[in-house]
Parts: C-alpha cells; sequence; structure tokens
C-alpha cells in the first residue's frame, strides 16, 4: 500500500451490512466498530496485528499486543447479545502496537506520525459517539476496556483508576477517584468498597464462574503487579455522568490461550452482567 492509499483509507468508511440488521463499521484502515444497541460499550485497543509499512513504528513504550483480545471481545459481544437481546458496541484497533497505542495519550500514542495520528483520532472519535449513543438509549452505560496480561498471579485483574496500595485502606477509595462515580448518584449510602470487592462485585462473580479475579472477597487487596486502567478509562468516565467505566485485564493462561477459554471466559462474564448490570447500574439486562 502507498503512502497516499494509506491517507485515502483513513478517511475512509465503509459499513457492511449483514443479516438481522447487523453491520460492522470499519474505518481509518486502523479500527473496526460493530455498533450496537444496548447499555454496555466494550473497547479492545491493544489487540491488532496489522502492521501497514507506511506508518513508522513507535520507538518507545510499550509495543506487544494483547494476543485476542480482539477476538474476545467479539465474543463477548456475542454473548450478552445472546443473554440480554441488545448488543453492546465493540470497538477494536486493527493495527498493532508497535504502530499505534490507543490506550495512550496521542503524542506517545502515534510518536508524531501523521497516519498513527489520524488513526489515533478516528478511534477516539468512534469511543465517544458509541458511548454518546449508548447513554442516549439508556441513560446509564457500563464501558468495558478490554485487555491482557501475563502476571504470575494467573487472574484477571478490574480496574477502577485506583492503585492497589489504596485498597489497603477504605479512607482512600473514594468513588470520585475512580470509573463509578455515576453509582453515587443511583444508590443512597452507596457502600463503595464492597462495589470493588464485596460479595456482589464484578470480581466476586467472576470467582463464582471459576475465574480467580482481583479485586474480590478472596483478593480484597490485589498485589502487585496490577493494572489500575488507564487513558480510555478515564477519558470516558471522567466528567461523563452516564458511564461507569472498567478495565478488564484478562490473563493468558487458561483464558486467552485458547479459542475454548475464551468462550467460557466471555459466557461467564456475559452472565455475570445480567446480575451486574440491574445491581449496580438499575439496568434490567433486555430493557
Amino acid at each position: 500500500m502507498t503512502r497516499a492509499n494509506a491517507t485515502r483509507f483513513l478517511v475512509l468508511a465503509l459499513c457492511l451490512s449483514g443479516g438481522g440488521g447487523a453491520c460492522a463499521l470499519e474505518t481509518s484502515g486502523a479500527s473496526r466498530l460493530f455498533p450496537g444497541d444496548g447499555p454496555v460499550v466494550i473497547c479492545a485497543p491493544h489487540g491488532g496485528r496489522l502492521k501497514p509499512s507506511e506508518v513508522a513504528d513507535r520507538r518507545q513504550g510499550v509495543l506487544g499486543e494483547d494476543a485476542n483480545t480482539a477476538d474476545l471481545g467479539l465474543r463477548l459481544q456475542q454473548a450478552i447479545a445472546a443473554r440480554s437481546g441488545l448488543k453492546p458496541a465493540l470497538l477494536t484497533c486493527l493495527w498493532h502496537r508497535s504502530k499505534v497505542d490507543m490506550n495512550r495519550e496521542e503524542q506517545e500514542a502515534a510518536q508524531g506520525d501523521p497516519l498513527a495520528i489520524a488513526a489515533w483520532r478516528h478511534y477516539h472519535q468512534l469511543a465517544d459517539q458509541s458511548v454518546r449513543a449508548a447513554v442516549a438509549r439508556h441513560g446509564r452505560i457500563l464501558l468495558i476496556d478490554l485487555h491482557g496480561q501475563s502476571h504470575p498471579q494467573n487472574r484477571v485483574e478490574l480496574g477502577y483508576l485506583h492503585d492497589a496500595a489504596d485498597y489497603a485502606q477504605a479512607s482512600r477509595l473514594k468513588i470520585t477517584d475512580g470509573s463509578a462515580a455515576l453509582l453515587a448518584s443511583l444508590h443512597q449510602d452507596l457502600d463503595y468498597p464492597a462495589f470493588l470487592r464485596g460479595p456482589q462485585s464484578l470480581g466476586a462473580l467472576l470467582e463464582r464462574a471459576g475465574f480467580p479475579a482481583t479485586p474480590s472477597p478472596r483478593e480484597p487487596i490485589p498485589s502487585e503487579p496490577y493494572f489500575r486502567g488507564g487513558y480510555t478509562l478515564r477519558r470516558l468516565t471522567s466528567g461523563n455522568p452516564g458511564v461507569v467505566g472498567v478495565q478488564i485485564e484478562a490473563n493468558r493462561n487458561r483464558l486467552r490461550d485458547s479459542a475454548e477459554g475464551r468462550q467460557r471466559f466471555a459466557e461467564a462474564l456475559a452472565e455475570a452482567m445480567l446480575d451486574y448490570l440491574p445491581r449496580w447500574l438499575l439496568l434490567k439486562p433486555g430493557s
């Protein structure tokens, strides 16, 4: 692909309509958006594998992909839709992280390459549009920023923008500092630490399905290394009264390294949503 063709590809939006009203919107050569109609938006920024030669390699930062997270996101979208009748919007990055990092601020993400800058801006424009559309439809939504990690603890890490050390002192777990500030307006006298790691937390729901997770009742204080959530989670939840967000870091072993493992986790997470959404966001699945 020549640079001129790559530039034209960056401004192309191609909608591929399938049966039952399904539509995959492929944009910018770097991103793919599967629009949805449900109260969940899924982003998978680090699962891309394409390495267009016209785009300069990033010189610093994390350069490895989160293997199979794009496929995991698609399986999760389908599993939630099958159970609720409403399909989450799903946004994935197609380019490898060595070319652009969609979960970093623009300077670090694109490192000056004009094609990477355009791709990064388009990805976040699509993310913003997807969140606004879902909030307009449902009033409040859950944002899932989907990632992968290979930490030795072999667990699912749930990030709400709190450092691991914050969980050791409940007084440091301030809802206004995290990605779920919306809950304060939905629940009188909310027990925020219980939301993060109590018996009805997302971590607890995943553990009951057989997937070790933190924070959770079993591991209420995440041990290091632990990913707290990053740029996308901050961008889409900070100052946005309609969004509760969580960064889900899926461990590679047993969960992402096989199609069967990805399907089991997608189904477990979809089942957890049937409890999580009505309990915490006061949204009935299928509403």
